[in-house]
């Protein structure tokens, strides 16, 4: 259950400060030639995953070690 949160918030903190990584992994490789995210997407990508941190430290955390 350990390996899983960090394993998560690693992801998650990934996300944050690299969201277009997030996106040639899951959109990029089906575009022919060159495609970029829209800022949109990557604010977004930036909020949510800031949003999950913050649910996963207040829900879970304490009760992994409590």
């Amino acid at each position: 259950m350990v390996v899983f949160a960090i394993l998560f918030v690693l992801i998650a903190i990934l996300n944050i400060f690299f969201p277009a990584m997030g996106w040639y992994m899951r959109y990029g490789w089906m575009v022919k030639g060159d495609s970029e995210p829209s800022e949109a997407y990557l604010m977004m990508s930036r909020i949510s995953s800031v949003i999950v941190l913050i649910i996963f430290f207040l829900f879970f955390l304490p009760s992994m070690f409590g």
